[in-house]
């Protein structure tokens, strides 16, 4: 898929059942790959996002979009969902949440 060059890419959990490392380093080398491209990633790992790398956040809840916009915009809000999954993440893997 990356060599073909697609206009539109769909990365639909490509890390998934990959160790934290391993999937950290797959979503960034994936991101870096498709600079450029419209692409959207699926993902439940939130490690490695962020304004340089995405350019805009979609938060669904049940299907639905429950916030949109920047990174670093959804993740300043106070009692926002990005935010709340990004400290549940954070906490999980022992990191500080760095916002702002």
């Amino acid at each position: 898929m990356l060599l073909a060059d697609f206009p539109v890419l769909v990365l639909d959990e490509p890390a998934e059942h990959l160790d934290l490392p391993t999937a950290d380093a797959l979503t960034a080398d994936l991101l870096t790959a498709t600079a450029g491209r419209s692409t959207v990633l699926i993902t439940h790992r939130l490690a490695g996002l962020d304004d340089t790398t995405v350019d805009e956040v979609l938060v669904l809840d049940a299907g639905r979009v429950v916030e949109r916009g920047r990174w670093s915009d959804l993740l300043a809000l106070p009692g926002g969902r990005l935010r709340g999954m990004a400290e549940r993440e954070r906490e999980t893997d022992g990191l500080p949440l760095a916002v702002g």
